[in-house]
């Protein structure tokens, strides 16, 4: 009866596996509004503590709770605030579930932004399928055929994300090419996007 149960759950495992492979497969992008803190202002992601202040809205997302803040001499954009979490905004890295907790040295400036949260809004950071991480970057940037280059993918990345999703049909996709390009032919797959 133990081998029968045994093997009821392996083979049920087996099928749960096959299943999320195939939910993968049939190509679907997971779109998230990204919350840095619960509902009572409790900090969700794991942290690293630093001291700095923030000095406007976010460049990359309107989002009414969105900061660009520095500690010395790095700059996060974004960081998330909370109305329950006073004196603090934390400035995330999605795909590991971790960031930074900023202790701010003055108050939060009055954003110009009234943007709720919300999946409408363009992506501040995505995955492709490939497995990159790429983030929206808010500085001077590329522009080809109309289309400029928005997210850079890692330090070492020779090629970034140009535009914003196309969300006409899953999954979603974007067009990458090198950093220099001239012509933007490729599109790749996103899996994941955080607004």
């Amino acid at each position: 009866m133990r081998k029968l149960t045994a093997l009821g759950l392996a083979l049920a495992l087996s099928v749960a596996a096959l299943a999320a492979t195939g939910a993968q497969a049939t190509g679907h992008t997971t779109a998230t509004v990204y919350e840095a803190f619960s509902y009572h202002g409790v900090v969700e992601p794991s942290v690293t503590s630093a001291t700095g202040s923030c000095f406007t809205s976010s460049g990359v997302t309107p989002r009414d709770d969105a900061w660009r803040c520095t500690v010395g001499n790095t700059l996060y954009d974004p960081c998330f605030s909370s109305a329950f979490a006073f004196g603090i905004v934390v400035c995330p890295v999605p795909w590991q579930d971790s960031g930074t907790e900023i202790h701010l040295t003055k108050p939060l400036p009055k954003s110009g932004s009234h943007t709720l949260p919300s999946l409408s809004l363009q992506p501040w950071a995505v995955e492709t399928a490939s497995g990159s991480f790429c983030v929206l970057s808010s500085g001077a940037s590329s522009v080809v055929h109309g289309h400029r280059l928005n997210y850079f993918c890692g330090k070492s990345a020779k090629q970034g994300l140009w535009g914003f999703p196309s969300r006409k049909k899953e999954p979603w996709t974007i067009l990458i090419a090198p950093l220099n390009a001239k012509v933007l032919k490729h599109r790749v797959t996103l899996v994941r996007a955080w607004m």
